[in-house]
């Protein structure tokens, strides 16, 4: 595996993240955030190489949704780097392709099983005359698989070199020729890549306004019971549809996903670690009224009881 090629050096960052809450501190700048959909340990691993005009990582994740992507002026490009092909955006198949998301993209990931990716960010100048009538949100560019394997072998490269060479590596005409030569390999293979999902169903981009609309009816009220009839009318849609919308986005149904959010919710909440504040009244204030069957729910998802959440904090 390709991590076990690499080591931290002084060219080359190299992090392993503790717990989830610690990796989704480094997803703002992207502005977007994770939500695990599975329990268990986590194991969660960034390399990341600073080169002149853009940075380049490689992220191993887990089973989760992420929401968000707000880039200002730059472009991220996700490259796929192991065979994991379930995820996808917006409820569109990812596959193997590469994703390129720019300006405010606004978008909801579901990864049912971690994977490996590499994440290249820099300048929408760098990338612009390779990305034609697209001015924000996301694309999806499909690669013959020799070309594919091309870029693929060329990002491991340089994350090696940065590794076994860091002195070598932080030299400018170095880090220039790195830096172009990723650029130039990732422009050849957009170039003579194949856009997937042009055309893509209407209905998904109305499924992904009734996921925004679910995420900001929760935000604003999160003691109310969103489900059911009392949403479809909330939303303006049939309770199938709205089924439809977050099995298709987030790959379960609006009761669990609304659960997850509430869940996320208490816990930044009591990772505050507020004077005053109890498990029962961060719980109450998030729709829990059963106290065992919210923390048997809690502990299922973080791994720990929310008392423990709190007194960390403190």
């Amino acid at each position: 595996m390709l991590f076990q090629r690499l080591t931290a050096s002084a060219a080359l960052d190299l992090v392993n993240y503790a717990d989830v809450d610690h990796f989704r501190e480094s997803e703002r700048y992207l502005r977007a955030a994770s939500m695990p959909i599975a329990a268990g340990s986590f194991l969660i691993r960034r390399a990341q190489l600073a080169l002149p005009s853009c940075t380049l990582s490689l992220v191993r994740t887990f089973p989760r949704i992420v929401n968000g992507y707000e880039l200002a002026g730059r472009v991220v490009v996700v490259i796929p780097m192991n065979d994991v092909s379930s995820a996808r955006i917006n409820g569109e198949q990812i596959g193997n392709a590469i994703l390129v998301l720019k300006g405010n993209a606004q978008c909801t990931v579901y990864e049912p099983e971690g994977r490996l990716v590499a994440i290249l960010s820099t300048g929408q100048d760098r990338l612009g005359s390779r990305l034609p009538d697209f001015d924000q949100g996301y694309r999806l560019f499909g690669l013959p698989p020799h070309e594919l394997i091309r870029l693929q072998t060329q990002i491991a490269g340089t994350l090696e070199l940065a590794a076994r060479e860091p002195e070598a590596s932080q030299l400018p005409a170095i880090r220039d020729s790195l830096q172009e030569t990723l650029l130039g390999t990732l422009e050849r293979a957009l170039g003579i890549s194949e856009i997937i999902g042009a055309n893509r169903h209407a209905s998904l981009d109305r499924y992904k306004g009734i996921i925004d609309r679910i995420d900001d009816l929760i935000i604003r009220n999160p003691a109310a019971d969103l489900s059911g009839k009392q949403l479809a009318d909330e939303i303006g849609f049939s309770i199938r549809t709205i089924q439809t919308a977050t099995q298709t986005l987030c790959g379960s149904g609006t009761y669990h996903y609304g659960r997850l959010r509430r869940l996320w919710m208490v816990r930044r909440q009591l990772r505050s670690g507020a004077a005053g504040l109890t498990v029962k009244a961060s719980a109450f204030a998030h729709g829990f009224h059963h106290m065992g069957e919210f923390s048997v729910l809690y502990r299922a998802t973080f791994g720990e009881l929310p008392s423990h959440t709190l007194a960390a904090a403190r």
